[in-house]
C-alpha cells in the first residue's frame, strides 16, 4: 500500500510518478519487505529486530534510520502489545507491520502544517505524537486507580490488595519502559548522525523526546506510589498484630496471679492454712476476684485498654 506525502496522505498507485518534494510512504508486511530489499544492509539489521519485536529502538546507519517501536495496549497492558518496524530515508518512508493498525493510525493524522521541516520527518513525529498524545491522562486515570486502591486499603477492605498491587505493578513497569525506549529513541534520531534530518527536525525530535520523558518521569512517580501503598499495607498489618498482641498480653497479665494461686493451694501439704476451713473454697474466689478488678483498676490507669 502505497500513499502520496504533500500536506496530507493521498493513496496512489504503484505506478504513479512522484513530484518534486513529495515523500513516498508505503506500507507493507514483514514478508513483502523482506523480498523486495533482500541483500541490503539496512535489510538484515530490521529483519533481526521484526522477527521479534521486544522493544523500541532505532539504528541510525549511513543513509537511513530504521527501528521498532512496541507499543502497549491500554487496555490490556499485560496480554496485548503492538508492534511494527519502519524505515526513513530521504522523501521516503516504509512501515512494516503485518495487522493492519498502522494503516488505520496514519489516515488519521493531522494535516501537515509544519514547512520547515522535512516532511518524512514531520510525518513521524506526528505519528509519534498521536501514540502518546491522550497518554497524560490516561496516567491520570491509573493514579485514580490507585487512590481507589488506597482507599480500600483505608477501609480494611484488601481482600485481593496482594494481587492488585502485583498486576499495577507489573503494568507500571510495561510503561516505564515504553516511555524511556520512546525518549531514548528520539533522543538519537535528534542527534541525526546520518544528516538526513534538518536543524528544525531534530529541534522537534528533542522537544516530543522530551514530552516522552515527562510520561516517564509520570510513571516513576507512580512506581513509588505503589512502594507508599506497600508501605501503608504493612504498616496496617503490623499495628493489628500489635493490638492482638497487647490483648494477649493483658489477658496473660490477668491470668498470670491466679495461676499463680491456684498452683499454689495445689501443693496439697497436710499443714496449709485454710485447707480445712469451710471458707477457704470462698475465700480463694473472693481473693481472685479482687485481683483481678485490681488488675482492671491499674490497667486502665496506665491506659493499657486504648
Amino acid at each position: 500500500m502505497k500513499f502520496k506525502l504533500s500536506q496530507k496522505l493521498i493513496p496512489i498507485e504503484d505506478n504513479t510518478e512522484l513530484e518534486k518534494g513529495d515523500v513516498l510512504v508505503e506500507i507493507m508486511t514483514i514478508a513483502e519487505f523482506d523480498e523486495q530489499y533482500e541483500g541490503t544492509y539496512h535489510h538484515e539489521v530490521l529483519m533481526d529486530s521484526l522477527e521479534h519485536i521486544q522493544y523500541s529502538k532505532c539504528d541510525v546507519l549511513r543513509t537511513c534510520t530504521i527501528g521498532t517501536i512496541l507499543i502497549p495496549d491500554k487496555q490490556d497492558l499485560l496480554e496485548k502489545e503492538f508492534g511494527f518496524g519502519f524505515y526513513i530515508h530521504k522523501a521516503h518512508i516504509i512501515f512494516i507491520d503485518d495487522t493492519d493498525r498502522i494503516r488505520r493510525i496514519i489516515t488519521r493524522l493531522p494535516e501537515i502544517r509544519v514547512y520547515e521541516t522535512t516532511l518524512e520527518a514531520r510525518f513521524f513525529l506526528e505519528l509519534i505524537e498521536f501514540l502518546i498524545n491522550d497518554d497524560v491522562l490516561y496516567l491520570q486515570r491509573y493514579e485514580d486507580r490507585l487512590v481507589s486502591v488506597e482507599e480500600d486499603l483505608m477501609d480494611h477492605d484488601d481482600d485481593t490488595f496482594h494481587m492488585d498491587m502485583l498486576r499495577c505493578r507489573r503494568e507500571i513497569m510495561i510503561l516505564n519502559g515504553y516511555y524511556q525506549q520512546m525518549a531514548d529513541m528520539l533522543e538519537m534520531m535528534s542527534e541525526n548522525k546520518n544528516s538526513i534530518f534538518n536543524s528544525e527536525d531534530c529541534n522537534l525530535f528533542r522537544v516530543v523526546s522530551n514530552r516522552a520523558d515527562r510520561l516517564y518521569d509520570n510513571t516513576k512517580m507512580l512506581r513509588e506510589y505503589t512502594v507508599q501503598l506497600r508501605e501503608m499495607y504493612q504498616s496496617q498489618i503490623d499495628i493489628e498484630q500489635n493490638r492482638t498482641m497487647k490483648v494477649l498480653t493483658v489477658v496473660t497479665v490477668i491470668i498470670m496471679p491466679l495461676t499463680l494461686i491456684a498452683g499454689w493451694y495445689g501443693m496439697n501439704f497436710q499443714s496449709m492454712p485454710e485447707l480445712k476451713s469451710p471458707y477457704g473454697y470462698w475465700g480463694v474466689i473472693i481473693l481472685s476476684i479482687v485481683v483481678i478488678i485490681v488488675e482492671i483498676i491499674i490497667f486502665k490507669w496506665k491506659k493499657w485498654f486504648d
